[in-house]
């Protein structure tokens, strides 16, 4: 749901451009969790483009890793709920 609302909103105008940022939970080593997040990302975005038709160049992929924490890593749940993409938005002209 949360994709095709995204895609809609992006097929609406040509100029409007996000970067996906991917986070991860803080198991594993920032240099593998900032790879596994772009990743992550980067499959959003390949979604986004193959399945919604969004053209890549309104949309970029980076990774966060876990330096951005939505929740306590100290849980299952939190660690669960920091794995995860955001969809930032960067123009709307």
């Amino acid at each position: 749901t949360s994709l095709n609302a995204l895609a809609d909103f992006l097929k609406t105008d040509a100029a409007r451009r996000v970067v996906l940022v991917g986070h991860t939970d803080t198991q594993g080593t920032l240099a593998g969790n900032v790879a596994l997040s772009k990743r992550r990302a980067g499959a959003v975005m390949q979604r986004l483009g193959s399945r919604y038709s969004v053209p890549p160049s309104q949309m970029t992929a980076e990774g966060a890793g876990y330096l951005a924490p939505v929740a306590s890593n100290l849980t299952d749940t939190g660690r669960k709920a920091n794995r995860r993409v955001e969809a930032v938005l960067l123009s709307m002209e």
